[in-house]
Formats: structure tokens, sequence, C-alpha cells
């Protein structure tokens, strides 16, 4: 997949997949992102050029400190719809600091997927129909592109009657864009670690951390078992627990499908 972005490698059209019934995913009209924090004059133009209309950030306010927050264009509506899964980047940077590792919690991505469709129904429903209060495309971020807005890309797929194996297929797709900026993250984690305790830190030790890192098909897995189980499908999710109405199904269908 080319790279839209050189320094935002995750930054990817949802569109140009097929569904069930040979229909396509419209292209450029969802894109799906990272933080969009260190965009220079020429990304800014390429978001115009996208025709980009809308962002949706879904960082809380302790991770656009911590990461930034880009001024764009005026033609652009910027929407903030923070979902605090976990506080995760609150709750690993002490450990990280403190190189206490084993303190992580081997299914703390686990329950952070199982919250995000079950604690957030509010913000859920907010995100969803920013997605077609737009007449322009819409891009939808979290800090890194993987977790929240993977799971968001996942139902929205879904309920546009995408094969399973290919949103999975889409989802992993960032194990491979992230690999290089991952890479040098865990290295400073290690480092940091290397400079405190003047040792290196083992592969057994860092295993826990190195997880977090990746996207994981078990993790989607528990998404739509959940969803399975509890409503028949995503669309009965939608409309139960989201609320949103037939005529927005609709439209939702009608905007993102060709």
């Amino acid at each position: 997949m080319k790279t839209i972005f050189k320094n935002h490698p995750n930054f990817r059209d949802l569109g140009g997949l097929t569904t069930k019934s040979g229909k396509r995913v419209r292209p450029q009209v969802a894109f799906r992102s990272g933080h969009l924090s260190s965009l220079d004059e020429d990304d800014l133009m390429k978001l115009k050029e996208l025709n980009i209309g809308k962002i949706i950030d879904l960082r809380t306010s302790y991770e656009i400190e911590l990461t930034g927050h880009t001024a764009f264009s005026s033609s652009i509506e910027y929407q903030n719809v923070s979902i605090d899964a976990g506080n995760i980047s609150a709750h690993l940077i002490p450990i990280f600091q403190k190189g206490e590792f084993h303190l992580l919690d081997a299914n703390l991505l686990d329950k952070i997927y199982l919250d995000l469709i079950t604690k957030f129904n509010q913000e859920m429903t907010l995100i969803f129909r920013a997605l077609l209060q737009s007449d322009k495309a819409v891009v939808y971020h979290c800090s890194h592109g993987k977790d929240r807005t993977g799971v968001i890309s996942a139902l929205l797929l879904d309920y546009l009657e995408v094969d399973r194996k290919d949103i999975i297929a889409d989802y992993l797709l960032s194990n491979e864009l992230l690999k290089s900026s991952n890479d040098a993250q865990m290295q400073k984690i290690k480092d940091n670690f290397t400079h405190m305790f003047s040792r290196q830190v083992s592969n057994e030790e860092f295993e826990p951390v190195a997880q977090l890192f990746q996207c994981h098909e078990r993790l989607l897995n528990i998404v739509f078992n959940y969803i399975d189980s509890e409503y028949g499908n995503v669309k009965q999710y939608f409309s139960q627990e989201l609320g949103l109405k037939t005529e927005e199904l609709e439209l939702l269908k009608s905007n993102y499908l060709e």
C-alpha cells in the first residue's frame, strides 16, 4: 500500500474493499490514521487535495498534550471525541519509566477492546453520527491508529458487509505500516531502561511491552464474538446500543458504498 503521508504511515483510505454482495467501499470518503501532530505545509495541502472536511480525534486530553495538536485549515472541522479506554498512556508510562514490565496486565488489550463496545456507547454514537454529518471526506484517528481506530473501522466495515477475513487483514496491516515507528519507540524504552539500570532488558522481560505495540487477530474476534452473542450483528448493535435510527443506518451504507 502506498503511504499517503511520509511521517504518518498508518494514514490510509478505508475504501476499496469489496463486500460480500460484490459492492465496493467508496474510496476517499473515510480515512483512518494515527495522530496527525506533525503535518507540515505540504501535508496540510494534501489534506485539502483529499477533500477532507472533518477530523475526528479520539485521543484523550493527556494524549493530545503528550503527542501534540495540529492547527488545521478553517475549512476542516475538528471534533475531539475522547475515548479513554484503559487510560493506557497514563497507565503505561510509569511502568516503562520504572522498568517494571512484569506489572503489565497480559489481558490489558483484551479488556480495552471489550470496553470500547460496552462502556463508550455515547462516544461511539457521536463518532458514527459524525461520519454522516459531512459532505466531504472524514478522517478519524487515535494516537497510533490501531486500537480505537481499528475497532471503529472494523464495526463500519462489518456493517457494510465486508467479509471478516478482509476486515481482519485490513486491521493487521497496521503491524506492517507501524513497524518502523514501533521499533523506534520500543528501542527508546529499552535504551531508557539500560540507562537507568545499567543493563539491557531481556527479550523475555520486554515481551509484554512488545505485545502492546501489535495488532492481534484475537482482539477483533473478542469484539465480533461479543456483538454476535449479544446483538446478533453489528446492525443491531448500532440500533440497540448506539441508538442509530433506520434512516441513519441507510445513509451510512449509501454514503460509504459505491
